[in-house]
């Protein structure tokens, strides 16, 4: 007997979707918790300045058991998120100090309790930026949810860039919340046979998507390639496949997966418990899914081709009266960012799949001689068709934007590299800094250089400046005739001679993405599997 799927048993929102319906908490209320928000209240400024190792090590180990609401749990995940990823990757600012394969225990003991209770992975995913990180700038607006009411809680770099980066993604949430509950009505549609029912729904998802391409190409406005790739970007990025930029075998949550003393004795078993997460990426949001699921599109492994569904498996699936379950998505990768997402959104996807034959009801109920009758253009039928159609060119044409969107963003900053033009700057007048001033920083900047502080799992904290952190500062330069300056080719190759995510590509290499895949093969393989599905 049908049973409608019912958004709200999801932790789904009928008005925000796959958002929270209330503004995500910016503090915790318990004081229990201050360690952590007081770090959180000068984040950006205690990365800036290389503290939050420091302060990381220092910071106390809290329990959950304060945290009471849903809400609690996600400002918990999303602030340790955050606190984890500088401790991984900040690299305190030192040239020296690699990514820290080691998690400290005031983070990794509390971070993985939260996960657990919100059942996801514990690593930053789209979840912690994105849809637990966000606010409206005025309640009273025409429309509080429209991209340019919205603010994000926190960033790692504290740059517009980053903010406008999210908030994108937030902004295309909320729009397409109306195509969720469309979803929804469609299904029951075909289960009642009423073929304007569907095709009202179809329309109004093809409508919500529509929106979301107008958002998504607003990306341009204020997040620039250049941040993104070389300030933004690596923070994001989690600890599988990433031997390149440091992290060879992931990262080991010490006081949870670390029970033995670190010995030549035991480093193998060692090394098993070190965790391998993917980082945030776009493919963990469940929006993208949940149409995908919707509209009957399948993708298969990178690399590999495969079919959409036919007739024949159409009419056996709707047979059926019981609920038959879709296969999940062959891509492997697709099933896994499931683990990314909370429990009650991954349990979604799944029913989804196992009530949803909306493909299947516009396959059959089109016939094959319907099709080459395209001037029957008030038949109910050729209206199912068409808005079917329309649902999969908006979701073609949204891929095709991400791509581009990857291109600009990744590649095309990968293959450049980082060297930018800089406007030469003048001496310092004495009459600002006295000379004796000048020549004791000076001599302070040589000592640091000769004798510069361990760095590793237990280095120090007060380390000179990486150069690889914000290669256009390099001081390994050439003067240009303006009076500007450019890094040096021989500057550019040192800078890859360090394990950085952010790097330049000069070769074939395959340029990954945050989520460890390569991205434009993988998403030029999922716009192709769309445009296909179409009937």
């Amino acid at each position: 007997m049908y049973s409608p799927l019912q958004l709200e048993d999801y932790d789904i929102s009928p008005i925000h979707g796959f958002l929270p319906t209330e503004q995500p908490l910016r503090r915790l209320p318990d004081p229990y918790y201050e360690p952590w928000e007081m770090i959180m209240d000068k984040y950006n400024h205690y990365l800036l300045g290389h503290h939050i190792r420091r302060l990381v090590r220092k910071m106390p180990i809290l329990g959950t058991d304060k945290l009471s609401t849903r809400a609690e749990y996600q400002r918990a995940f999303t602030i340790l998120s955050f606190m984890a990823h500088a401790f991984v990757w900040g690299r305190n600012g030192a040239a020296s100090e690699p990514a820290s394969e080691f998690l400290p225990p005031s983070i990794s003991i509390p971070w993985v309790a939260v996960s657990e209770f919100l059942q996801l992975n514990p690593v930053v995913c789209c979840a912690a930026v994105c849809h637990w990180n966000w606010q409206i700038l005025d309640e009273n607006a025409n429309d509080p949810m429209g991209l340019d009411n919205l603010g994000t809680l926190h960033t790692f770099s504290g740059s517009m860039d980053e903010s406008w980066f999210y908030l994108v993604t937030v902004a295309i949430e909320a729009k397409c919340a109306p195509g969720l509950n469309a979803i929804l009505d469609a299904i029951a549609g075909v289960e009642y046979d009423n073929i304007d029912r569907v095709t009202h729904a179809l329309n109004r998802i093809s409508g919500a998507l529509c929106e979301a391409n107008v958002i998504l190409e607003r990306m341009y406005e204020h997040c620039d390639p250049y941040v993104f790739y070389w300030k933004i970007r690596e923070f994001l990025a989690g600890w599988e496949n990433m031997a390149e930029a440091g992290l060879p075998y992931g990262v080991l949550y010490e006081g949870v997966d670390d029970t033995d003393t670190f010995s030549l004795d035991n480093w193998q078993s060692l090394i098993r418990r070190f965790r391998k997460y993917a980082g945030g990426s776009a493919a963990q949001t469940p929006l993208l899914q949940a149409f995908d699921i919707a509209l009957g599109i399948k993708h298969y492994p990178t690399g590999k081709r495969g079919k959409q569904s036919s007739v024949v498996e159409a009419q056996n699936r709707l047979r059926k009266q019981d609920s038959v379950p879709e296969p999940p998505p062959a891509n492997s990768y697709l099933v896994r960012m499931r683990d990314y997402m909370p429990g009650g959104h991954r349990r979604f996807l799944e029913d989804l799949a196992a009530t949803c034959r909306i493909r299947e009801y516009v396959l059959l109920t089109c016939s094959d001689s319907l099709l080459r009758q395209t001037h029957m253009g008030s038949d109910p039928r050729v209206l199912l068709r068409q808005a079917y159609n329309n649902c999969l060119d908006m979701m073609k044409a949204f891929r095709d934007k991400h791509i581009m969107i990857v291109s600009r963003y990744i590649i095309a900053p990968a293959r450049s590299g980082p060297s930018i033009v800089l406007p030469s700057v003048p001496p310092i007048s004495s009459h600002i800094i006295p000379p004796e001033e000048q020549s004791r920083a000076r001599a302070s900047q040589q000592s640091s250089t000769a004798h510069p502080l361990p760095g590793g799992r237990l280095g120090g904290d007060s380390l000179p400046a990486d150069p690889t952190m914000y290669p256009q500062t390099n001081k390994s330069s050439t003067p240009l005739s303006n009076g500007g300056i450019v890094c040096s080719k021989p500057a550019a190759a040192q800078l890859q001679s360090k394990a950085r995510l952010a790097r330049t590509v000069t070769d074939d290499s395959v340029i990954r993405g945050t989520g460890g895949t390569d991205a434009i093969q993988f998403l030029k393989q999922v716009r192709n599997e769309t445009a296909h599905t179409k009937i």
